[in-house]
């Protein structure tokens, strides 16, 4: 079948050089064993267990990160090898060709209409260089952003009128605009005479390609588009960066394209003979027969053709390769040797494998001010598996700020309140925000510090009505030296970096309570404990200022103000209605609880960042030992297990050890209970008296008995000894082979020495393993034959072999 397969492919090309002229072909290329096949018999259409490879955006984002991209050489030709797509992803490298076979045969596994293109691109698509190209993550983020900000504001906003704008004014503005943007393009742009970026081209119009192309209609896809493996993005079939096609194919035809256009004009009509020359006749798509005489077939005229239609119809051979697999291992590991980095315009992504960094770092895009990437305007960093739920982490070195965000479950820092950190915003030594998931006990949501000035807080459905409450302080005491030296005040602030700062002002707000009339339902009290007098820089003199809730339909609300005189609260003027005893005590007391609560808030931030400071310090050393420096053990503690969750490979091996030693203690167990039972009664069976069923031994039977029993015993412990001993020598063989075979392999170590690591940790583990067991075995063995000595001296069925014979009687 596959020999009929290649004649009909090189009458194909034979009519067609003779129709057309001499036009290479590129149609049956030698597989990594040297066996011309056919290029649509390569495609192996595969359906592999992992969800993100089912839908067409990632799975080609991650076969663009899974694999290792080697450029054509020379670049204006074919390669000279077309290997099956389970050896790539084996491999997990190769050229434009093998990525792109690869990825659509798992398309065209999971249902899309995919094929490969083969054809020219210019210079930036064939060596994946995107330093001109805008980094695709950062639209994938504004996009989540987006969605987020959709969900959280769901309440109605009026429309407002939009101001008058002068269209003159604006033109001018943006040509302004675009003029000193180009002029701040030109100063930044990189000078280096080795720029890859350059417009120079040797082989310019001439750089062979493969690209992967996907048609409308399956999987409700609503329009063709062009998918680039190397990289990951989707181009559109009218908008693309391809200069020219050559050949289409995927697993049942190829076709070559007739039409002298660009990329961007080509008509996909892949069964017309005006546009499209089809290899191989298809019983489903048998052809268009309206086409032009002038431009018919290569092979016949459309009379011709139409008896080939109607004669049998060749098979397509099935896909030669084998069922192309990604172990979950290396799925996991995503990144060829579990890194990489890429170049944007004035963005740098750099990707690891999880697990690979002590911190669970998984991505880190840094945001360049320049083309040569040398100033830093932001650094975004991912983690995953990590014990404190840190997930995303943003800074800006130049404003000094850091923004990180966890996910749901963090550990609590306290066994009072909750820990639940959401996010934590943080501009040194100005400011710093703390965002709460909706669990903790305290009900926090929200808090916020200006540093040395003013920190309040939001809560959700407290007991006690509480909605917010925030403390006001007066950093310009801590400007005169006499208040600091000579005043005393216990109403304090404690600051990082600053010491105790007065507090100014303390407020609480509430929610309204249905129970309680709105005149008499407290919706703000502000309690001023610090006031500015001309005769002290601080005086006790105070005042308490209490706002009650506004009844349903009023635009006022009650309000009163009360004010310290002679350690009393008094209103102002006196024929006001002043405060009883219970009134007096209720705002005293509610001061006191309002300056426990600011207390307590500010313990329980402080312990949190005091914990996150410890951790981040604990990662630092660990990467700083990792990178080869010092660092003080003593003063720095932790480890990679003490930040990261167990993964599932670790938990596999724990339980693989545990499962070994289990199994360990099960044979120890069973011979202990061997050792229990009467080893002597299988060689007794023929020395029991039928008639009174006892055993009597003379000295010579007695030492018969012990000899067997030693004899079998000790062929017992070397068989066991022995199978371990086969089992490891097995294990050291096969290590062997598979050193002496990556020895031999030369050029492709590097793309194998990966899998070969892993398979020689387990090898070595299991060798390891079986070492212990064996040396436990002799150990065990020695005690096993003394036990065994010691009870055969101690029955006493065989004591006659101990008693001495009595001395013959002379006659």
């Amino acid at each position: 079948m596959v020999q009929v397969c290649h004649s009909e492919v090189r009458e194909f090309e034979d009519q067609f050089v003779n129709v057309y002229g001499n036009r290479f072909l590129f149609l049956c290329p030698p597989n990594e064993y040297g066996v011309p096949k056919f290029l649509p018999s390569t495609i192996r259409p595969t359906h592999l267990p992992y969800q993100e490879l089912y839908e067409y955006k990632s799975c080609t984002k991650f076969l663009a990160d899974f694999f290792n991209y080697d450029e054509l050489a020379p670049p204006d030709c074919y390669p000279t090898v077309i290997p099956a797509p389970a050896s790539v992803l084996t491999w997990q490298a190769g050229d434009c060709f093998d990525l792109s076979i690869a990825l659509a045969s798992l398309l065209i596994g999971v249902g899309y209409d995919a094929y490969c293109v083969s054809g020219f691109a210019p210079r930036f698509i064939t060596t994946r260089n995107e330093a001109r190209s805008a980094c695709p993550q950062l639209d994938v983020d504004i996009e989540e952003t987006k969605e987020e900000d959709k969900q959280e504001d769901d309440e109605f906003v009026i429309p407002k009128k939009p101001p008058l704008r002068s269209e003159y004014l604006d033109a001018k503005k943006r040509a302004e605009e675009a003029d000193l943007a180009r002029l701040q393009e030109e100063e930044m742009k990189s000078d280096s005479e080795d720029d890859p970026s350059s417009d120079e081209d040797e082989h310019e119009n001439r750089r062979i390609h493969c690209w992967v192309l996907v048609r409308k209609g399956a999987r409700e896809v609503a329009e063709d588009m062009y998918l680039e493996p190397t990289t990951g993005r989707i181009y559109s079939v009218t908008r693309c960066p391809y200069l020219k096609i050559d050949l289409i194919w995927n697993h049942r035809n190829l076709w070559v394209n007739m039409q002298v256009c660009g990329a961007s004009h080509v008509q996909l009509d892949l069964y017309n003979s005006r546009y499209f020359e089809y290899v191989m006749l298809d019983a489903e798509n048998p052809g268009d027969q309206g086409g032009d005489a002038d431009d018919a077939g290569a092979a016949a005229p459309d009379d011709d053709r139409q008896g080939e239609h109607t004669a049998q119809i060749l098979d397509l051979p099935s896909p030669w390769s084998e069922r192309p697999d990604i172990p979950r291992e290396r799925f996991h590991a995503r990144c060829y040797q579990g890194e990489k980095t890429i170049f944007y315009h004035k963005c740098k992504v750099e990707q690891y494998a999880p697990y690979t960094q002590d911190d669970g770092l998984v991505q880190r895009i840094t945001l360049y001010k320049d083309v040569r990437r040398q100033i830093p305007l932001e650094i975004r960093e991912r983690f995953k598996h990590r014990k404190d739920k840190l997930i995303e982490r943003k800074r800006r070195p130049m404003q000094n700020e850091t923004i990180e965000r966890f996910l749901p479950g963090r550990p609590s820092t306290s066994a009072t309140v909750g820990g639940a950190l959401k996010e934590f915003r943080e501009i040194s030594a100005l400011s710093r925000e703390l965002i709460f998931y909706k669990s903790r006990l305290d009900g926090l949501v929200r808090s916020v510090e200006i540093i040395g000035r003013k920190m309040f807080e939001y809560f959700e459905d407290r007991d006690d009505r509480l909605i917010y409450h925030s403390v006001t302080l007066d950093p310009t005491a801590l400007m005169n030296g006499t208040l600091r030296n000579n005043t005393k005040n216990k109403d304090t602030y404690t600051v990082d970096s600053v010491g105790e700062v007065p507090i100014k002002k303390m407020t609480e707000k509430f929610r309204r309570n249905p129970e309680v009339p709105a005149d008499e339902d407290i919706a703000k009290i502000s309690f001023y404990l610090t006031e500015q007098s001309s005769t002290s820089i601080y005086s006790s003199t105070g005042k308490i200022r209490v706002d009650y809730h506004r009844e349903p339909g009023s635009l006022t609300f009650r309000q009163c103000m009360y004010h310290y005189e002679d350690g009393n609260l008094r209103r102002r003027p006196a024929n006001l209605p002043q405060p009883t005893q219970a009134e007096v005590h209720k705002l005293l007391q509610m001061q006191s609880t309002c300056r426990e609560r600011i207390t307590s808030s500010h313990n329980s931030i402080t312990q949190e960042l005091t914990a996150r400071r410890k951790d981040e310090i604990s990662i630092r050393g660990m990467r700083s030992v990792a990178a080869g420096k010092k660092r003080d053990l003593t003063t720095i503690p932790g480890s990679r297990d003490d930040v990261l969750e167990p993964s599932v490979y670790d938990l596999a091996r724990e339980s693989a050890r545990v499962e070994d030693s289990r199994e360990g203690q099960e044979e120890e167990k069973q011979e202990e209970q061997t050792s229990k039972v009467d080893i002597l009664a299988p060689y007794l069976v023929d020395f029991v008296n039928k008639e009174t069923g006892l055993v009597q031994l003379d000295s010579l039977q007695a030492e018969l008995v012990a000899k067997k029993c030693t004899t079998d015993f000790r062929k017992r412990l070397t068989d066991r000894a022995e199978i371990i001993q086969r089992r490891l020598e097995e294990e050291q063989e096969l290590l062997r082979k598979r050193r002496a075979q990556m020895q031999r392999r030369g050029d492709s170590v590097e793309k194998d020495e990966q899998a070969f690591a892993a398979y020689q940790d387990e090898a070595m583990f299991r060798t390891q393993i079986l070492e212990q067991r064996l040396a436990r075995h002799e150990m065990q063995a020695i005690e096993k034959f003394q036990e065994l000595e010691r009870m055969l001296q101690e029955d006493p069925r065989l004591a006659a072999m101990w008693q001495k014979e009595p001395a013959a009687v002379k006659g």
